[in-house]
């Protein structure tokens, strides 16, 4: 045996080997090539507008036991966009099935030509596998013919004046939200809301008395004003306790309101009215007066917050 025999078997070994591998690998990509057909994917339409939806049909024939997948909402479906998509029932007929979806596309592209492809995926032991459609392609419509370098933009195009329309439906929900509302806060306030509207009228009532009375108070005190001031004060006394005070004497005023004070100082009131006798202590006996005023008022308004 020569040197370089064994150096030739070893050869001829790796050389059986690899044609061996070669073979099984051919055999299996042979069967792989027969059970994995490629699926059918086709547009349903020849061309298409900007922005409207169209649709792309796939289907694929498969083994009834192999588990099979379509791209959903999470595929890239890239120059397009799917609005939604339509699966059919999986159909079975001589040991093959068939499964098939729409799906309805729209493009904002403006490529005059765009091909699509989609897969489906394959579920096997260890991980998916995804077999392409042939790519399709679609035809975007010219909407405007011609050239569109020579169209020249209007810089200024007058305003087309539109005609003022009353939506009354719109104005009529709002009147009726604007009751219900009122409705429902008189229901749950209105006695407290009154109640309170008819003391603060009360109250500026007396308020504008007071004020009047201090003013003529104020002033040069001869009988004229003298006299002014008592039938304000007994006209305010009438308001309040709901009794003829104008048509009193200052006795039957005094028996109706028993006071030391009040009567010293009616007696001085009279003295300057009707004999001209102006007393030193008038500007207290006014003051005796408003006083008296002021103290019924705040006792009816206490029976109007307590009865209303």
């Amino acid at each position: 045996m020569s040197n370089n025999e064994p150096l030739l078997a070893v050869i001829s070994l790796k050389t059986t080997r690899i044609r061996v591998v070669a073979r099984i690998l051919c055999c299996l990509l042979i069967a792989y090539a027969g059970y994995a057909q490629k699926p059918v994917g086709r547009f349903l339409t020849d061309s298409v507008e900007l922005g409207r939806p169209f649709d792309y049909a796939l289907s694929y024939y498969h083994s009834p036991s192999a588990e099979v997948f379509f791209p959903d909402t999470t595929y890239n479906f890239y120059p397009f966009e799917m609005v939604r998509r339509n699966y059919f029932t999986t159909v079975t007929n001589n040991n093959r099935s068939l499964d098939s979806v729409v799906y309805t596309l729209v493009t904002f592209d403006i490529s005059k030509t765009q091909k699509f492809s989609l897969p489906v995926y394959l579920l096997g032991k260890r991980d998916c596998t995804a077999v392409f459609a042939d790519l399709d392609s679609i035809y975007l419509k010219e909407m405007i013919k011609g050239s569109t370098d020579s169209l020249m933009l209007k810089t200024d195009t007058p305003l087309l004046p539109l005609q003022q329309q009353v939506n009354y439906i719109k104005i009529l929900g709002y009147i009726l939200s604007i009751i219900s509302v009122l409705a429902i806060l008189y229901a749950l306030f209105g006695r407290w809301l009154e109640k309170q509207y008819r003391l603060f009228l009360f109250g500026r009532k007396h308020k504008e008395f007071v004020n009047s009375y201090k003013k003529i108070a104020r002033s040069t005190l001869d009988s004229n004003n003298i006299a002014k001031a008592l039938v304000m004060w007994k006209e305010h006394l009438e308001w309040l306790e709901k009794r003829p005070y104008t048509s009193y004497t200052s006795k039957e005023i005094i028996n109706r309101l028993p006071s030391e004070s009040l009567e010293e100082s009616l007696r001085d009131v009279d003295t300057a009215i009707y004999g001209g006798i102006l007393s030193t202590q008038m500007p207290v006996a006014m003051n005796v007066l408003l006083d008296k005023a002021v103290e019924l008022y705040r006792k009816r308004r206490e029976e109007l917050a307590n009865n209303s």
